[in-house]
């Protein structure tokens, strides 16, 4: 029976379905990632990463199709682990926009220390495949600006309309290219002191003021008596 080409076999998607088929592609994906973070993606070798999961070329193919292909699903799967990581830190249905603001920074820092290759792919995502780097950044706005909107509802941060709250989302997510930035120059400060001081420049900017809390009656407008003309003689 003659061999199907690449492009008739089953999508990746449908090639996970064997716990050893499924375990191949998960050692695949940790070889490239591997890979990547010590040459960078796109100096990444065929050749490396196969010989690193310990498979066959055919196999690498069979389940991603080329390597670009392997590359583009391994960036997709970091921003997923990233997001699934702070999706995990507002879980607390109790806690306030700004306690969960503190866990989601404390959540990023431990996904950096885990993966320190993880601002050298991201800016390597947004140089090699800028449409996904914008897909990852939108969504990451879209989720801090329903916080910020969820805080507001709460009554602990000031009400705002909708384009401030699209621009204090962007500064929001913006805060973390300084940690980065931190980390880069070798000033790596402890998590609690830097997750500190960044709430207290968000509550500063962002909290809605004890005393506007309280409804104000409104004063009672004095009415002013009109002169009486003087009459014409």
């Amino acid at each position: 029976m003659p061999r199907r080409a690449l492009s008739e076999t089953a999508a990746p998607a449908e090639r996970e379905g064997y716990p050893k088929s499924r375990e191949t592609r998960a050692r695949i994906l940790a070889a490239a990632l591997a890979e990547a973070s010590e040459t960078g993606l796109h100096k990444t070798s065929v050749a490396r990463i196969t010989a690193r999961a310990d498979v066959a070329l055919g196999s690498l193919n069979y389940h991603f199709g080329s390597r670009d292909e392997l590359l583009r699903e391994l960036m997709t799967e970091q921003m997923s682990n990233l997001m699934l990581r702070l999706h995990a830190a507002d879980a607390d249905e109790g806690a306030d926009f700004f306690e969960r603001q503190r866990a989601g920074l404390l959540a990023y820092l431990e996904h950096l220390r885990a993966h320190p290759a993880h601002v050298r792919l991201a800016d390597e995502i947004k140089l090699h495949d800028p449409e996904l780097y914008r897909q990852g950044v939108a969504d990451w706005v879209a989720r801090m600006a329903a916080r910020i909107r969820a805080g507001i509802d709460e009554g602990c941060v000031r009400p705002m309309d909708e384009s401030e709250i699209t621009y204090q989302a962007h500064f929001l997510v913006g805060a973390r290219h300084f940690i980065e930035q931190l980390r880069e120059v070798g000033d790596d400060p402890a998590d609690d002191a830097v997750v500190d001081a960044y709430l207290g420049l968000v509550r500063d900017g962002l909290r809605r003021p004890p005393e506007a809390r309280r409804a104000r009656k409104p004063k009672p407008r004095t009415k002013t008596k009109k002169t009486p003309k003087s009459k014409r003689t």
